[in-house]
This record gives C-alpha cells, structure tokens and sequence, in this order.
C-alpha cells in the first residue's frame, strides 16, 4: 500500500491516536509511540527539549529543508534560532504589516481586472499561494515576486511530493531509486534555490553599496552570533529563506483556504465577519492598528486553524530511556503529537465538529486564546518551546489583514464545498485547491 501510494493517511493517524493515552506502531525499523493525551504532550514537546531529537524520517527531509532552523538540533539549533529572531521581533512585524496589505491591494487590482472580463473561475488554494508569497517577496527580499510565483509554488508542490517520499517507512528506498516524482522533485529544489542564491547576492551588492534596506533578507545577512561575531554563510541563509519560503507561505496559504471554505459552508459566521470589516468602511486601508479592532477575524482564524491545522503532526526522537504515563520508552524511539487529532478531541474540546468562532470570544466579544484553549497540550498549532514557530505573531497578523481585506470587497464562493477532502504531508491541504467563483460585494 505504500509503494503504491494508498495509505489513507488521516485514517491511519486517527486510529492510532484513538488508543489513549499512549499507543505503539512498528514503522520499518522505527517505533512510534503516539500520545494522545495532553499531559504528555506537554511533558513530551515542552519539558524534554534537552533528550530529544528529530525522528529518523523527519531527518531524510534535509533533502528538502537543508540544515536550516528547521532542522538543526542542540547547540546549532540555538545559534541559528538567534541569528534568526531579529526578522520576527515585534517592532518588524509592525513594519510588515503595511507589506501585507500592499501584497492584498494587488490580488484586488488583479481580480477586478480578470472580473471585468468575465474571468470569474479561480482556485483558492493557488490564489491564497500567491498572495502569501506575495508577501513573502515584500517582507523577505523586498522585491514583487508575483510574476515568479506560480513556478515558485509548483516548485513548493514537487518539494511537499519529496517530503512524502522521505518520510515513508521506505523514505531511504525512495530518495535514491530515480523516478520522475523524485527526478521533478529535485529539479524544483534546484530552481528554487537558484532564485534564493540570486537574491542574496542582489542583497549583498545593496547593502555592500550603502543602501539600506528593512527586509528580513537584510536582517539574515546582518545578524552576528553575540559570542563570535561571526554571521551566517549563504548557504545557511539560503536554508533559512528557504524554510520561511516553504513553511511561511505554504502553512498561511493553507489556512486561508480552509477558513475561506469554512465562511462558505458557514453563513451566519460569514455575515458576522463581514459586518466587522464593513464597520471600517469601504476605502479603509487595514492596518497594523486594526488588528486588535478585528476581534471575530482573530477568533475565525484560530477556529479555522483548529479544526484544519495546517501543520497536524509534530515528531521528536528520545535520546535516552524515558517513563510516560507509566511506559518505559526506549531511547531512539519515537513520539508523535498529532495536532489534527487533539484540536478535534470531544474530550477537551466543547462541539469540536461545530465551526465556532465564538469559542475564542470572551463576554465582551475581546478576541482570548484562553477562552477556548482548555490545555495547551490540546491545542499547538505552532509547536511548542524551543521548536515553537518564530512567524507564529506573523503568520496570524498576515491572516487577519488579509481576510479582511479581500472578504470586505469579494465574495469567494467554493463551487463545490461538499466535496473538498484534506491532502497531507508536511501540511494538510485542501485536496483539490477548492475551485470557485468570484463576485464583488460592491
């Protein structure tokens, strides 16, 4: 079933999970114990950073990801983790924000210009792929990426087909036996960090000139380790711009599209939000300080990432025998939190089937992840501790502006919703794209 690619995946993962509070599978020579108990997640992702490792197939992925900060483990693994910091600190996520909207400004212009003549079909996922790398042109490189996007984003789809391969069973079959998924797979990478290397060396030559620049790109290059002084290497920086690529723009692309879908299958959740983006008015640019003014958009993004994490299975690897919830687990295995699994618990969670946006509103309607989190090993969508994602204020400010933005001015309306399954890999996307029609609110 694996060599032939069908394993229902989400099927398996729910099964296994299903057995409380621990469960073991023997995954070729790897065993796996997974935790379904938030107890033990915490424990496990939160309180052992020091005892764990990558999984052995999460580490064939370098393939993919280089040794980047999603990768790198110890003492590497906290150099990189602050040379990287700077690009996400608070005041530059407030300078990205007006990036954001610009990058929303755009799609808008492009949309009004394809309904004009009559081009009202599009796919949400490819659409909401190219808006966030869109912003990720802006806020990384500084540069309008829009015009390379769509070879960047089928460069980030062959990339995930790679990723499947490397985290098979048979992962180390699969990257060495030639096959044209891995031969197209590695073509991409190739292209991909063709684009990064030239905008580092673009880069370099502008900062070398003395013009300055705002860019994460810039911060990347500039950053120094506070013990040595040293900085990053362009092949470090193009690991690390690389995973921003893959991971920023994938993940948020991802939830957009599931939220999109969501407010479409949900209408008194849609007319509720559409009141709170109507109340700024209709030649409102959002902004930075509409953020805390968009308490439901917070809330529907949070519900949203709950019930379709795009990120929905975490793995780290014991380097030394542990006890779990009374089980001895041997050094060099495995343990996996799945955070689709957790996120839907009926367990933990009041109607985790009901698409809710007000879980995450307080009495006064205030926007409070502490309203509806009833354990934080129940609900982490961006990781936890050290491994916790850095773009976390990023990606959910990125969310809110442009919702926002785009469902002020057009309604999306999925063709057809009924039908849309959940793909996975390293994120779990909407199989098909969710084909859909375009219609302006005004």
């Amino acid at each position: 079933m694996v060599l032939r690619g069908r394993v229902n995946t989400i099927g398996f993962a729910q099964e296994l999970f299903a057995h409380r509070p621990i469960s073991h599978v023997g995954l070729g020579a790897d065993h796996i114990y997974a935790l379904s108990d938030p107890d033990l997640i915490w424990e496990s992702f939160a309180g052992m950073d020091a005892i764990t490792t990558r999984t052995r197939l999460w580490q064939r992925a370098r393939v993919v990801f280089g040794n980047g900060l999603f990768m790198s483990e110890g003492a590497e693994h906290r150099r990189n983790r602050a040379l990287v910091q700077p690009t996400f600190s608070p005041r530059r996520i407030r300078s990205y924000a007006d990036q954001m909207v610009d990058a929303a400004e755009s799609l808008d212009r492009r949309w009004q210009h394809a309904y004009a003549r009559g081009r009202t079909d599009i796919n949400i996922g490819s659409e909401m792929s190219a808006i966030t790398l869109d912003v990720v042109g802006r806020t990384l490189f500084g540069v309008d990426l829009i015009r390379q996007a769509p070879d960047i984003a089928e460069a980030v789809t062959r990339l995930l087909t790679v990723f499947r391969m490397t985290v098979s069973p048979i992962g180390d079959l699969l990257v060495r036996v030639p096959s044209p998924a891995r031969t197209n797979a590695l073509a991409a990478l190739t292209r991909l960090d063709e684009v990064v290397d030239r905008a580092i060396a673009d880069k370099r030559a502008q900062l070398a000139a003395g013009t300055s620049a705002d860019d994460m790109l810039s911060v990347l290059i500039e950053a120094r380790d506070p013990q040595t002084g040293q900085g990053m290497s362009d092949a470090q920086i193009r690991d690390e711009v690389t995973t921003i690529i893959l991971a920023g723009h994938e993940t948020t692309a991802t939830a957009l599209s599931w939220t999109l879908l969501e407010l479409a299958n949900n209408p008194e959740v849609l007319l509720r939000a559409q009141r709170e983006w109507d109340s700024f008015g209709a030649d409102h640019r959002f902004s930075f300080g509409d953020y805390r003014s968009l308490p439901y958009t917070q809330a529907l993004l949070h519900e949203s990432i709950r019930r379709h994490p795009p990120v929905w299975l975490l793995g780290r690897r014991v380097t030394e025998d542990v006890e779990l919830g009374g089980y001895e687990i041997p050094a060099g295995s495995g343990l996996l939190a799945c955070q689709l699994f957790m996120h839907n618990d009926p367990t933990h969670w009041r109607a985790p089937t009901r698409f809710d946006p007000t879980r995450w509103l307080d009495d006064d309607g205030a926007f409070d992840e502490r309203n509806a989190r009833p354990h934080p090993g129940a609900f982490f969508p961006f990781g936890f501790a050290s491994r916790r994602c850095l773009g976390d204020r990023f990606a959910l400010l990125e969310g809110a502006l442009l919702l926002a933005s785009i469902g002020r001015d057009w309604h999306v309306v999925p063709s057809r919703p009924g039908v849309v399954r959940p793909a996975t890999s390293i994120t779990m996307r909407p199989d098909n794209g969710i084909p859909a029609r375009l219609a302006p609110r005004r």
